[in-house]
């Protein structure tokens, strides 16, 4: 089967246009001398070009790993709705999770599920559903509202015993088992996340993931915008990165060509061409590659 994998887009709007946040007003350094307003200029744009992309390349699935909005305002999830269309009724299609961005602030609690739980399970977290004959997707929301300087996640000990559940129940054996989640288990260089921007129990989180007993083949995420690939102990994991940013050489997604029997996956990457304005095939990109994930 082939799946889409994309993350980070960030429909970006003034940082004030929603509801006061101390944590939206600390937002505006950020858009407006750090450059993050320039990184995100038009992403709308560049959004709807990304589905319409990832739409042309016949997947069986298509994958986001969070962060469609930039400070999570009504108004940037109606953009980002909109631009997702009918494809937000096709939950057999797609499956979107939220990323920190998208609970950026506690008043902004609600909004992600109001747009996109039809793509999610209800919204409800964790969940599996089945993507392909013999492929198995499992979603968490390690996401929570945080202050001004923390933007880490948590899993958490409830969602970790129910993955833990899945993970080693009997049936998953002979199946291509997926784990998608916002935040990163590693860095690109192998090591773990500084503690106010990663996943606060990343090491339960892989001492499970790594454990024997478990059927999982790849762990797919976002969060940080330059992608790669890395290897826990025992795990292949992913990182999509920013699919709008333009600060990033070779933002886009990934398209995973996945053999669920012979547990191997091919990679190839999609990324946007300002010189065209469309995403084009990049077989140049680090990510291309084939691996078998057991």
């Amino acid at each position: 089967m082939k799946l889409a994998h994309f993350s980070d887009i960030h429909v970006t709007h003034w940082p004030l246009s929603g509801g006061f946040a101390i944590k939206r007003m600390a937002a505006i350094a950020s858009y407006s001398l750090m450059g993050r307003g320039k990184h995100f200029s038009e992403s709308d744009v560049r959004i709807s070009k990304l589905l319409t992309d990832v739409d042309a390349q016949n997947v069986d699935h298509a994958l986001c790993t969070g962060d469609l909005t930039g400070v999570s305002t009504e108004a940037e999830f109606s953009r980002v709705a909109e631009l997702f269309g009918d494809r937000r009724n096709q939950p057999a299609k797609y499956t979107c999770i939220p990323g920190n961005h998208d609970r950026y602030v506690s008043g902004a609690t609600g909004l992600f599920e109001r747009h996109f739980a039809t793509l999610c399970e209800g919204g409800g977290f964790p969940f599996k559903k089945v993507i392909a004959p013999g492929v198995t997707l499992i979603a968490i929301d390690v996401t929570r509202p945080t202050s001004v300087i923390d933007s880490s996640g948590l899993c958490g000990p409830a969602q970790r015993k129910t993955l833990e559940g899945w993970l080693t129940d009997p049936s998953l054996e002979d199946q291509f088992v997926i784990l998608a989640l916002h935040y990163g288990l590693l860095r690109a260089e192998g090591q773990r996340d500084k503690r106010n921007h990663g996943l606060r129990d990343d090491l339960e989180v892989m001492e499970l993931i790594d454990r024997s007993d478990v059927s999982l083949d790849l762990v797919l995420h976002g969060h940080m915008h330059r992608p790669y690939v890395v290897n826990t102990k025992k795990r292949v994991v992913i990182n999509a990165g920013s699919a709008t940013d333009l600060h990033v050489k070779g933002a886009g997604f990934n398209v995973y060509d996945i053999d669920p029997k012979a547990h191997r996956v091919r990679i190839s990457r999609r990324a946007w061409s300002i010189e065209s304005g469309r995403y084009e095939d990049d077989p140049k990109s680090p990510l291309v590659r084939e691996l078998t994930t057991r």
